[in-house]
């Protein structure tokens, strides 16, 4: 992948992996909070451009991922990302995604930027299926190398 790519794949990611269970406000004393660290690998990427020709606002990706944890596949990923200031590649977008964990599906949105081809992001876990129905929460994520992110997460069950 070219320059461009990656530093567009590390921008699209901003929505991310959790795990978790159901909280409420009646039952705040018994929510528990967990940490989930994995990776996602970019697989594929689509690109739209919405306006004139170039990196502009609007301007979307969609991008399919895995996901691995402890150096094995945990999951895949789908991601959408709009750019909001700048383009994909220099500036922020905001971004909305499902992870597929093997106990079910996350939900996810929030926001990324790329400075000089760093790119890092944080936004909130927005609930999931199966396992993870009713999860909320919090994420971070920063780019490792080209193509790969860390993201940790912060969930309340």
């Amino acid at each position: 992948m070219g320059p461009r790519i990656s530093v567009v794949v590390a921008v699209s990611v901003a929505a991310l992996v959790a795990g978790g269970g159901v909280a409420s406000g009646r039952n705040a004393h018994k929510s528990r909070t967990t940490q989930l660290t994995v990776r996602i690998e970019t697989q594929k990427l689509t690109f739209v451009e919405t306006g004139a020709p170039g990196p502009s606002p609007g301007d979307m990706v969609i991008e399919q991922d895995n996901l691995t944890q402890r150096g094995k596949a945990f999951g895949t990923a789908q991601v959408v990302c709009t750019a909001i200031a700048g383009g994909l590649a220099t500036g922020s977008a905001q971004c909305a995604g499902t992870f597929f964990l093997p106990k079910g599906q996350v939900e996810t949105e929030g926001m990324a930027k790329s400075v000089k081809g760093s790119v890092s992001g944080a936004g909130a876990v927005t609930g999931g299926t199966r396992s993870y129905r009713g999860v909320r929460g919090s994420y971070a994520f920063h780019t490792i190398t080209g193509t790969t992110r860390a993201l940790g997460f912060s969930l309340v069950r």
